[in-house]
């Protein structure tokens, strides 16, 4: 009888955690699948649901406190929550940039919870480094410089002329 309950208790919580897979992002999945572009803020605000995880652009204009940032794209402001525990040294104030996150709504706000960030315009965007977004992550190595091609290098210093029937000079 144990067993019976045990198993019964098993296929309603995998029919449950099957459920709740089907319509949300998949960690470990490839990116941009399960991040609609909402297009605004403005859209964000009216239409995305609890945990959704969105995709948009605009700027960073002030800092509300720990944590906290005010995003506009120029339809609306959304407050987002930047998590301490990574760098956005990256970003910068008022520079384009994409955003992605997990849209946390209740009956009073709608916030997103921001995973990562792309610069569009600034020195951010100019990095080319590996990971996300085009910033640097803890894990990926580190873009190294290119290297300057071989006609770049400096010539060799001339030497002074020999005279003829002069022995030539040790090398």
């Amino acid at each position: 009888m144990n067993l019976v309950k045990i198993l019964l208790v098993s296929a309603g919580l995998s029919a449950a955690a099957l459920a709740y897979a089907g319509g949300h992002y998949n960690y470990g999945s490839p990116q941009g699948f399960n991040t609609p572009d909402m297009g605004s803020v403005a859209a964000v605000k009216k239409n995305a649901y609890d945990d959704q995880w969105v995709t948009i652009r605009g700027r960073l204009v002030n800092y509300l406190g720990h944590e906290r940032y005010e995003f506009t794209d120029g339809s609306a402001t959304i407050e987002v929550e930047l998590d301490d525990d990574q760098n956005w040294s990256h970003v910068r104030k008022n520079d384009l940039i994409e955003l992605h996150g997990k849209v946390d709504r209740d009956f009073l706000s709608t916030t997103i919870e921001v995973s990562h960030i792309i610069p569009l315009e600034g020195p951010g965007a100019q990095q080319g480094a590996a990971g996300f977004g085009g910033q640097w992550q803890p894990g990926y190595a580190q873009p190294v410089p290119a290297a300057a091609p071989a006609s770049a290098a400096p010539a060799a210093p001339a030497q002074a002329p020999v005279p003829a029937g002069a022995p030539a000079p040790a090398r």
